[in-house]
């Protein structure tokens, strides 16, 4: 029985999906929401998001959110989230360079500890693209 999961960022809806299954990381380890699961809030950690419709899998790099889940329907308040599918591996590794020289000339730790989330963040993406997308 599919259930739908809306995917929320600071800017907005990103995605709304149909699912059979949410697999998500939390700071506890990866957690699944199947139908009629009962209702839950989780807290979402930087990972990758697995979902199902019709035995095809799906997967999104997320970075953290809150989770909330109640009478089948599925609401993830996300700090960021991409399609694996959507991801530019060339842009990532820019990304991660510019992350990296940040790191070298941080001046504080407010600035190391926000290059080091930043890397955290464009490193996951680097490996779900890596793991999970389809190389044509």
């Amino acid at each position: 029985m599919l259930f739908k999961a809306e995917l929320i960022t600071y800017y907005g809806v990103y995605d709304v999906i149909e699912t059979d299954k949410l697999n998500v990381p939390t700071s506890e380890g990866r957690r699944t929401i199947l139908s009629n699961h009962s209702p839950i809030m989780l807290t979402l950690e930087i990972g990758v998001m697995e979902t199902s419709k019709d035995n095809k899998l799906s997967h999104y790099a997320i970075n953290g959110g809150v989770l909330f889940f109640k009478d089948n329907q599925a609401q993830l308040v996300l700090n960021n989230v991409i399609n694996v599918d959507e991801i530019v591996i060339d842009n990532v590794m820019k990304e991660i360079e510019k992350v990296n020289l940040k790191i070298k000339k941080a001046k504080n730790e407010n600035e190391l500890i926000r290059a080091q989330y930043q890397l955290e963040v464009a490193q996951n993406q680097l490996n779900a693209a890596n793991k999970y997308q389809n190389h044509k």
